[in-house]
């Protein structure tokens, strides 16, 4: 038996919409956009939902606004540093580089992998670079606690951005993850929660930021914004069609992906409520063994909201087991693997391209994590069978 980190998603009344909406002739960002912008909003409970065409998207035209607004009161300005987590995703970080910022790495948190608040404030007391703003990625279905991420931010007046690409479907005290922020980004490929093939979006209470998430992602238009009268009061109806208030690039989302958005949206508590299931059963089948599944403090009592479980993370912790020998018994029982996002992301070959004043071997829990942890699937549409097969294969693990 086959147990994926990804399943597609898609059920027949999914490519039933995507199919109506080809026929429609009507494909890119139109009306099944604006409504699935609508529902996320209403959703997330923020003001505004700007959908974009992945989650590495919404990561950019984020940073593309604060450093370019159209009213040209920049948040950040070239060669600011932005605090980073160092386990990352290669496209929360990527941005910042792109766009003349300087990620500023900080070692994560060992139960939860998010980014160490303490390690954040030491650096922001030593660091010679000044750092304007904090990135912290929500990672794998779990939700920072947005009260001691909010008191950080207060108390060093950072911007705050969010990725919270991995962690649709995780609150805490009412509150989604990542919506304390100003602006918070969400990732909707089809290993995720929810999945709109490739797709993604930011959410904001900030409606000057999300008229500048608009122009930015149809080429710096002025057309979708809600002041869009007053850049063309004094143009013509066809010069006003054509008039580019901000930077920007085509990010633009298509029709078929809000369709089968709608669908799935309506679906997430459900969704999330099985993943749930699945990991407390993966917890229950490592008792007694020698893996435990990290964030397991989330899966009983008052916390249980703040994981979502995109996927399930796993640490050894039986010394006499091996981490790659214990990752290759799994796959060859048909169970794929992976590291932890990316694992220490300064050891990556990309990294050695840019000029970091950062050593890798500064971070000693995300090397732990790198050297003792990996993650196996945790997806709705999993059968029982799957399922059972799973605790079987984590029972031979004990003999």
């Amino acid at each position: 038996m086959r147990i994926p980190l990804a399943v597609i998603g898609l059920s027949s009344e999914d490519i039933a919409s995507a199919i109506s909406v080809l026929r429609s002739g009507n494909l890119t960002m139109g009306s099944q956009v604006k409504e699935f912008e609508r529902l996320m909003a209403e959703y997330l409970n923020v003001k505004h939902f700007v959908m974009v065409n992945s989650g590495s998207s919404a990561n950019l035209i984020l940073i593309e606004s604060l450093l370019r607004p159209s009213d040209g009161k920049s948040k950040l300005k070239p060669g600011d540093g932005i605090l980073v987590p160092a386990i990352a995703w290669p496209t929360t970080v990527w941005p910042i580089v792109q766009l003349g910022l300087v990620p500023v790495f900080v070692d994560v948190n060992q139960d939860t992998f998010d980014l160490d608040l303490d390690s954040a404030s030491s650096l922001m007391e030593t660091s010679k670079i000044s750092i304007r703003a904090i990135f912290p990625i929500h990672p794998l279905g779990f939700g920072i606690n947005h009260e001691k991420l909010d008191a950080f931010v207060n108390r060093y007046d950072l911007v705050h951005i969010s990725d919270v690409c991995e962690s649709l479907g995780s609150w805490n005290d009412g509150k989604h993850a990542g919506t304390t922020a100003l602006a918070s980004t969400f990732s909707f490929y089809f290993s995720h929660h929810i999945t709109t093939m490739e797709g993604g979006g930011v959410a904001t209470n900030d409606s000057a930021l999300a008229d500048d998430l608009r122009s930015m992602r149809s080429h710096g238009w002025s057309r979708d914004r809600s002041d869009s009268d007053h850049w063309v009061a004094n143009l013509s109806k066809s010069d006003a069609k054509f008039r580019f208030v901000t930077t920007g690039y085509n990010l633009r989302p298509t029709e078929v992906q809000a369709a089968i958005g709608l669908n799935q949206i309506a679906k997430l508590d459900d969704f999330v409520r099985i993943r749930r299931k699945i990991a407390k059963k993966i917890l229950r089948a490592c008792d007694g063994g020698p893996l435990r599944v990290v964030g397991s403090q989330y899966l009983e009592g008052d916390s249980t909201l703040a994981h979502s479980w995109m996927l399930i993370p796993l640490a050894l912790r039986d010394k006499s087991f091996s981490r790659a020998v214990t990752m290759e018994f799994f796959e060859s029982k048909g169970i794929e693997t992976r590291p932890v996002l990316t694992g220490n992301f300064l050891r990556q070959p990309a990294v050695e391209l840019l000029a970091l004043n950062q050593s890798p071997d500064k971070f000693p829990i995300t090397d732990w994590i790198s050297q003792n942890c990996f993650v196996i699937g945790c997806h709705q549409d999993f059968t029982d069978s799957q399922v059972e097969y799973l605790i079987e294969v984590f029972s031979q693990l004990k003999n």
